[in-house]
Parts: C-alpha cells; sequence; structure tokens
C-alpha cells in the first residue's frame, strides 16, 4: 500500500513538471538587453509657453519662398558653380550627411534641418562672399554633398518634408548639428561662443539616448595629447600640468580651458588640438602624467541642435520627423513655405 502510495505521488510530480515545462514553453522570449549606455546628466528642458522675437533675427519673409528657389552650388572638389533646385540639392546632402538606409523618418528629420540650415545660410550671405553662390558642398563651410548616393529613401524623405523648415519666433533656425551628441546638447556658448552673433535660446541640454544605436568609437573615447602642445594651444609657458578645466557648461562640455591667465574657450581649444582627435569638448576626464594629457570623452561633434544618432533611436520608437527636430530645437515651429 505504501509503495503504490509513493508511485502515485511519483507520477502527480511528472505531471506537475511536465505542464510546468509547457507553460514556461509558451511564454514570449525574455526582450534582449538594451545596449549599456554611459550616463549623462539628466536635465528637463521646459519649452516655453510664449517665445519672443530674439534680438537682431528678422522675422523670415514667407512670400519670398513660395515657391521652392533655384540656387546656385559652389562644387567644392571641382571648383565651379552649378545650379539647381533646392529639394534637388538637398538629396545629395541627406545622402552623404546620413546613412541612406536610415528609417525613414530620422531621413525627414534630417531633412528639415538641411533645409533650413541651407536657407539660414542663403538669408546670411556667408556662402556669397566666400564663393559667389548660395552653398558649398564643402562640408566645413555647410554640409557635405554627394549626388551619387542617393537613393529612393532619401527622395522620400525629402519629398515628405518638402518645403519644411523650422521657425522660431517667426524667424529662422540656425539649424546645425552633430553627428553624436554625447547623449546631452550643446549649448551656443559652449560650441559656437563668438561664431553666432545672435542669441539662440533653441540651443538647450536636451538629452537623449543616442547611444542606444551610435558606434562605439562616437560614445566613447580616450586620446593622448603632449603636455607640450595643450600648453600651446591654451597659450601657456609654464608648467603644463598647471593647466586645467576651469568651467564647464550646462552640458558639461568645457567652458574654458587654461592656467593663471590664460584661458581659451573649450571650442577653440578643440579646434586647435584637431576635430577628429578631440572628438568633443563633454569631457569626462582629463589627466596629466608629466609628459602628455588623457582625455576621455563622449560623442563626436560641436553637439548643438540635432543630434544624428539621436534622430536614429527617435525614429526607431516611431516619433515622427517634425517631433524630433521640435525636441532638438527647443520652441520652435516647423513653418511649410512651398507646395
Amino acid at each position: 500500500m505504501i509503495n503504490k502510495d509513493k508511485i502515485i505521488i511519483f507520477m502527480f510530480l511528472i505531471v506537475i513538471l511536465i505542464v510546468s515545462g509547457a507553460c514556461t514553453s509558451l511564454r514570449s522570449p525574455a526582450p534582449k538587453p538594451v545596449p549599456e549606455a554611459v550616463e549623462t546628466p539628466s536635465q528637463e528642458v521646459p519649452v516655453p509657453e510664449v517665445v519672443q522675437p530674439i534680438p537682431g533675427v528678422a522675422a523670415l519673409d514667407v512670400n519670398k519662398y513660395k515657391n521652392e528657389p533655384t540656387i546656385t552650388v559652389w562644387i567644392a572638389d571641382k571648383g565651379y558653380v552649378d545650379r539647381m533646385l533646392l529639394e534637388k540639392y538637398l538629396e545629395g546632402v541627406l545622402a552623404k550627411e546620413v546613412h541612406t538606409d536610415w528609417p525613414i523618418e530620422a531621413l525627414a528629420a534630417q531633412a528639415i534641418t538641411s533645409r533650413t540650415l541651407t536657407l539660414h545660410a542663403i538669408e546670411a550671405g556667408t556662402i556669397m562672399r566666400l564663393h559667389r553662390a548660395d552653398v558649398s558642398t564643402a562640408k566645413e563651410e555647410l554640409q557635405a554633398y554627394a549626388p551619387e548616393l542617393v537613393n529612393d529613401n532619401v527622395r522620400e524623405a525629402v519629398r515628405r518634408t518638402r518645403g519644411e523648415v523650422l521657425t522660431y519666433a517667426g524667424g529662422l533656425v540656425n539649424a546645425i548639428y552633430s553627428s553624436c551628441n554625447g547623449q546631452i546638447a550643446a549649448t551656443k556658448e559652449e560650441s559656437f561662443p563668438e561664431e553666432i552673433p545672435n542669441l539662440t535660446p533653441y540651443f538647450q541640454p536636451v538629452t537623449d539616448q543616442c547611444f542606444q544605436y551610435a558606434p562605439m568609437k562616437e560614445q566613447s573615447w580616450m586620446v593622448k595629447i603632449s603636455g607640450s602642445e595643450v600648453a600651446a594651444a591654451v597659450g601657456y609657458s609654464g608648467n603644463p600640468g598647471d593647466i586645467k578645466i576651469l568651467e564647464k557648461g550646462p552640458s558639461g562640455r568645457i567652458l574654458y580651458i587654461g592656467a593663471g591667465d590664460n584661458k581659451i574657450y573649450g571650442a577653440d581649444f578643440r579646434k586647435k588640438v584637431g576635430y577628429d582627435r578631440l572628438k568633443s569638448t563633454l569631457i569626462t576626464e582629463m589627466n596629466y602624467d608629466g609628459q602628455s594629457f588623457i582625455f576621455k570623452g563622449m560623442g563626436w561633434g560641436n553637439g548643438v541642435g540635432l543630434c544624428q544618432w539621436g534622430a536614429y533611436t527617435f525614429a526607431q520608437q516611431g516619433v515622427k520627423a517634425e517631433d524630433i527636430v521640435k525636441t532638438y530645437y527647443v520652441g520652435t515651429e516647423v513653418t511649410k513655405l512651398w507646395e
């Protein structure tokens, strides 16, 4: 009798194990872990209820752009001026500035941004003074350009946002952008303290999750620069070990670096040592070993405005292009100029 009871209990346990295993097999697979991201300051940026016109920034004359303009383009690598419709030029910009296989909404966000920056350059006349043309294909002068890389994704993104630009209180936005902002955007004072003469209230330390997809080399990096070179860059003739980060801006980027009475903007320091060496001014560590400085930092680029990898992340989350750009340029509106 006892053996019979043991057999019944044993069979009962087997049935429980079988049912439990079946239930386990029916469960949804565990979610894939989110890629580890370096923490950035948590900073909520409020959108003003009423935006005020920026002193010195004229309201955009929308009547001037009722129809798509034909623009002159300085083809930098060949040294001549071409003429084309603005939207056609924009296709070549997108094809070079971002990956052509990205989600349409990320490409569309870039299209709105690049279209705005293009018109801003035309209105300011910066390229006209350099090359007697509206825009330039030299990246260091305005935006990169590669019409041979244009595909259907790019054409659709440009078509979908046709004529759309960003405005702030009626004025055209200076829509600067960068590759990876280190998960927190820069202010004008941190990246363009002297180059931009007007106030830019739309550049705020907006946070995002760009590290979810950005390449590791853009997320965090390290560079070794000799003490003598750092000293020369800041104009200091004393012991290089005296050189420190003197002040950081709202996003944590270097605002001033130097020693004694010698100091320069972090943005100028990056320019002097090389943009591709000091990938950003969002420095997390700066140490001197007696010979060289070791800089550790995050992000790649000036960090201002649209973050391209952040836009990619937002697009993957289902956010529309117009909402993406309004996130990065605080207080702005998307204005459609031509049909």
